[in-house]
């Protein structure tokens, strides 16, 4: 078995800029969504939601290659982030860039990091609930 290797993606300054404000918005409006994200990109604990998101903007930030897994969940949180008012900031966005020119970033990254491995990587990594586990009760 191959091990994985960290990939750099040519991302222009702009593209950065979006992704590191971002997953910065996990530390204000969006903060809420912690306990929701962390299993989806495959946390085992929502204490580890905020050292991995500041992980990933440290690496952005120096424009360091990332593991594909890291790639997918960096996209998958910026996605959120900015377009979610539901579990990001959506409508709270806190940010200097513009809808107009945020959106074509956003489809550009999209462009550079989404693909079908990066998918699997992140649905494989979800952690589920046991079968057994009875769904939350509904207040």
């Amino acid at each position: 078995m191959t091990m994985p290797k960290p990939v750099a993606i040519d991302l222009t300054d702009d593209e950065l800029v979006l992704m590191v404000q971002s997953l910065n918005e996990y530390f204000g409006s969006a903060k809420r969504a912690d306990s929701v994200l962390a299993p989806i990109i495959g946390l085992p604990r929502t204490e580890d939601f905020d050292s991995f998101v500041e992980r990933i903007i440290e690496a952005l930030e120096s424009k360091e290659p990332l593991f594909d897994l890291d790639w997918a969940r960096a996209l998958f949180l910026t996605e959120i982030a900015w377009a979610s008012d539901l579990v990001g900031s959506g409508l709270d966005f806190a940010t200097n860039i513009r809808d107009e020119k945020a959106l074509p970033l956003l489809r550009s990254i999209q462009r550079k990091i989404s693909n079908y491995n990066r998918f699997a990587l992140l649905r494989d990594n979800f952690l589920r609930p046991p079968p057994d586990t009875p769904p939350p009760a509904v207040v």
